[in-house]
This record gives structure tokens, C-alpha cells and sequence, in this order.
């Protein structure tokens, strides 16, 4: 018993090292993709206040964005962008899938198990990371602002405290969505059989049916909690000429997203945060999995080469041959 707590505790551990790799490369593979999307959806979703322009329109904010060159819009956040959602990634994926294991072996029922690890891997994330995604917004809002403008104004103004702004309405709309999602695709996953490598016959058919319960799973979560993004840009972002903030509390700042906008106000920005929601997490879940299928597949190798170099040393050993004479 000793031995092989022993030889599984390693193996774990690698496993979840694996697991933090493949969340990393997962972010950058995403972030790579729907960087501009991203972009374009903040600004949309920011208070004219915060970008100097009325961006009513998808249109025309595209065009501004896309003005200065495909490569400006590329880049524009990019690095805070990448900044954020690499270690994002890095510890949101690992953490849910962590959590899914240890509540599958506490027998807690898997109909709201995949929420609670949604909960538990969105608060890790968020805790961690908030400072990042705090200056990653601003900079995205803003084309004259780099990340060390961002980071010395946010210190030198408000301290540390600061990079926290918006962060519990960040976990709580964060929740609903990503609860939302697990609870969707694991749903999903149960109903079809399919989107898991893990005993699968084709790769091609898996790969397929991942990405596709991925999106229709994104889009029922974006769908029903997006009005969450819009609070927590304009709670993030400052007035583009005092360079306070103008939105500090939670309700006060519903009510004037309602006054301006009305109801269409808390889903500016939708259409490129769902293209961009949709595509960006399909990208991450396949990218997590293959990363986690191969090293799956390489441990497998490695067990089946261990086992058949004993046997060929069992065959070969003096007692083996004493025995056949």
C-alpha cells in the first residue's frame, strides 16, 4: 500500500503540473485569436467618459480600432491581455479540473458538482489575478496608455487596493457564467457521450463534438450574464480627462447604465463578446485537452515500454533459463 502511495503521489503531481502547462498554453492559443474582439467589446461596453467617443456602433468602433493598420488592432492590449490571461488560464482550468476529481471521490452529485467547481476555480482566479485584468481593461479602453502608465497612475491614485475595484462583482458575474457553462457542457457531455478524448474511438469525431458543445454551452452562459461586463468595465475604467473614476459602486452604476442606455445599455458590445466569448473557449477547452490527451497518451507509452522491458528481463534472467532446462 505504502509503495504505491508512493509512486502515485509523484505521478500526481505531475499531472497537475501538466495541467497548469496546458491551462498556459490554452490562454495563449485564445488570446492570440480574440485579441481585437476583446478590445472592440470593451470599448463598446466603457462610458463615454472613459474613451473620449460615443461607440454606439460596432461599426464604427471597428473602424477606429482597425484604423492605424491590422497590426495596431492586433496588438492594441495585447501584452495585458496576454499578461492576464495566460497565468489566468494557468489556474482557472487546473483548479476546476482538480476540484471536478476531488468532489467526484466526496460523491457529491455531478449535476451540481460542475458549479461548485465553477465557483471554487473562479474565486482562485480572480483573488490571484485581479490586478491584471483591472490594468488589461484600461489599457485596452485607452490607445495612449501602456501597462506601467496604468499600474503607476492606479498606485500613485488609489494604492494597491485600487487594482481590486470591481472585483467581487467581477467573481459574481464570473459565476453565473462560467456556472452557467460547466453545468451546460458537462450536461451535454453526459447527454451525447461525447467531448472526451478519454476512451474515444475517433479523434476526428471527438475533436468535432468538443469545440461544438463548447459553443452552444458558451453562448447560453454569455447570453444570460453578459450585463455583468458591462458593470465591471465601466467600475474599472477612469475618465479620460480628470482620470478618476466615475463609477465606484455597484448599484449607483446599474442605475446609470440605465439612465443613459436604458436596457440596451447592459448588452452593448454583445455581439463581439459573443463571437469572441464563443470562439476564445473553444479554443481553450481543446487546447487544454489536447495538451492533456498527449501527455495521457505518454504515460501510456511509457507504461506499455516499462512493462515489456520487465517481461524481456523476466525471460531472460538465469532462473528464467534454469527453469526451461
Amino acid at each position: 500500500m505504502s509503495t504505491t502511495a508512493g509512486t502515485s503521489a509523484p505521478r500526481r503531481e505531475w499531472e497537475y503540473a501538466v495541467s497548469v502547462f496546458a491551462g498556459c498554453v490554452s490562454g495563449v492559443c485564445s488570446t492570440c485569436i480574440t485579441n481585437p474582439l476583446d478590445t472592440i467589446r470593451v470599448r463598446l461596453s466603457a462610458s463615454r467618459g472613459a474613451t473620449g467617443k460615443s461607440h454606439k456602433s460596432l461599426l464604427y468602433t471597428v473602424r477606429d480600432l482597425f484604423g492605424m493598420g491590422v497590426g495596431h488592432a492586433f496588438s492594441r492590449g495585447l501584452g495585458a491581455n496576454m499578461m492576464a490571461s495566460l497565468p489566468s488560464n494557468g489556474i482557472y482550468l487546473p483548479s476546476y479540473r482538480f476540484l471536478q476529481e476531488e468532489m467526484a471521490q466526496l460523491g457529491v452529485d455531478e449535476r451540481i458538482r460542475p458549479a461548485l467547481c465553477a465557483i471554487g476555480a473562479v474565486c482562485t482566479t480572480n483573488l490571484t489575478l485581479a490586478p491584471l485584468f483591472l490594468v488589461r481593461t484600461r489599457v485596452q479602453v485607452d490607445d495612449r496608455l501602456t501597462v506601467r502608465e496604468v499600474f503607476r497612475d492606479v498606485m500613485r491614485r488609489e494604492g494597491f487596493v485600487g487594482f481590486y475595484r470591481g472585483t467581487v462583482t467581477n467573481i459574481g458575474g464570473r459565476f453565473v457564467e462560467e456556472g452557467l457553462f460547466w453545468s451546460v457542457y458537462e450536461l451535454l457531455k453526459r447527454i451525447t457521450k461525447e467531448g472526451s478524448f478519454k476512451d474515444s474511438n475517433s479523434f476526428l469525431l471527438t475533436s468535432a463534438a468538443m469545440v461544438s458543445l463548447t459553443m452552444v454551452s458558451k453562448l447560453v452562459a454569455v447570453g444570460v450574464a453578459y450585463p455583468y461586463n458591462v458593470v465591471i468595465t465601466h467600475l474599472r475604467t477612469v475618465n479620460l480627462v480628470t482620470r478618476q473614476c466615475e463609477h465606484t459602486r455597484f448599484f449607483p452604476t446599474i442605475r446609470h447604465i440605465y439612465q443613459a442606455d436604458g436596457v440596451v445599455g447592459f448588452y452593448k458590445g454583445l455581439s463581439p463578446h459573443l463571437l469572441r466569448s464563443i470562439i476564445s473557449k473553444a479554443a481553450q477547452i481543446y487546447a487544454f485537452e489536447i495538451v492533456m490527451y498527449a501527455y495521457m497518451c505518454f504515460n501510456a507509452r511509457a507504461k506499455y515500454a516499462a512493462v515489456i522491458s520487465s517481461n524481456s528481463a523476466t525471460a531472460t534472467s538465469p532462473m528464467a533459463v534454469s527453469e526451461a532446462d
